[in-house]
């Protein structure tokens, strides 16, 4: 993919750099939003690394997924195979991506740490949770657009308006108490969450996180595979 470029696989932290850099600028100076009292001697460019990284992953995953169905619509038509083999690769594609920026960001937490936590690798749970949360989400979505063509710019949209409801540049606390619940109805807050207590505090990922996003994946899951089970042979008809 990078092959061509000058800069070759240091594109792929180019984005999260420009998103950390901007919004640490905005947040931290001219808007002052406090962590310190969630996350105590953690930088604020550190603090929003841990959710930029994760986001990026889902919003450019799904953004590319969802119409990657109809952008083969070539190859669908030519010969049959599973369908949803065409929005997981672009996932694990993305993927990729996501490990090795993560694999490149992991010194600056462990700097400010002072120290190699072993909960480290607890963050196999989060990424394994968020990869097949993905994978169902994209897989779900492509199915959508090819029988409703408007599903690739709903999708953009909602992207743009869940951004603001993740808690990538403010913590949870900032969430008023009364709408806290239905705050947490949103799968990337736990998702967030159990990155920032790895990296920042070196915490166990809360089981309430891990039950809530493992109902979601199961969900999702079950939806896709089913759509798909149902309109994968008459696809091609579609496209």
């Amino acid at each position: 993919r990078y092959k061509n470029a000058t800069l070759g696989f240091l594109w792929m932290l180019l984005n999260p750099v420009l998103q950390m850099i901007i919004l640490s600028i905005v947040f931290s100076i001219y808007v002052k939003i406090n962590i310190s009292n969630d996350y105590p001697g953690q930088p604020y460019p550190v603090f929003l690394l841990c959710a930029i990284l994760p986001w990026n992953f889902l919003s450019v995953s799904l953004n590319a997924g969802s119409h990657s169905l109809v952008e083969e619509s070539n190859l669908v038509k030519k010969v049959f195979f599973p369908r949803e083999i065409i929005p997981i690769s672009i996932v694990v594609g993305h993927l990729i991506n996501f490990l090795t920026a993560l694999l490149l960001f992991l010194p600056f937490p462990l700097i400010f740490q002072k120290q190699l936590p072993w909960e480290l690798i607890l963050l196999l749970i989060p990424i394994i949770l968020l990869t097949f949360f993905v994978i169902s989400l994209t897989a779900l979505v492509s199915n959508l657009d090819v029988f409703f063509r408007d599903t690739r710019y709903i999708v953009e949209a909602l992207v743009m308006v869940w951004f603001y409801a993740t808690p990538i540049f403010y913590p949870v606390s900032y969430v008023p108490e009364k709408l806290r619940l239905f705050y947490h109805c949103n799968p990337m807050v736990s998702f967030v969450q159990m990155f920032r207590d790895i990296l920042l505090k070196g915490d166990v990922p809360g089981w309430i996180h891990i039950i809530y996003t493992s109902i979601i994946i199961i969900f999702v899951a079950g939806l896709a595979r089913i759509l798909y089970r149902k309109r994968g042979p008459v696809m091609a008809d579609y496209l």
